[in-house]
């Protein structure tokens, strides 16, 4: 996925899912390469769920993000209670 196909696929995540929460299990930069292995904690329709995503990606020379491959699962969230939190980015706005 290019970066165009990246933001396009991202935007409407991020309206729909407006409660989530991200927790980065491994992550490892090397040149313009970056893999990661994550899970998202989301709310989506009023049921919460887990999404493991594992990510491989490579910079552009200014820093952006120029492709993007992610292999995905979503599974149960294992504790409702604690699956998506709204975090304050210190300004009043919840990400």
């Amino acid at each position: 996925m290019d970066r165009d196909k990246l933001i396009a696929h991202t935007r409407p995540i991020r309206k729909t899912r407006p409660s989530n929460r991200t927790e980065v299990q491994e992550a490892i930069a090397n040149g313009d390469q970056i893999a990661a292995r994550y899970t998202l904690h989301v709310e989506r329709r009023g049921k919460y769920i887990e999404i493991e995503v594992c990510f491989f990606g490579r910079f552009a020379a200014d820093g952006r993000m120029r492709e993007a491959h992610m292999l995905t699962r979503t599974v149960p969230a294992a504790n409702p209670d604690q699956a998506a939190p709204a975090i304050s980015d210190g300004r009043g706005a919840s990400t």
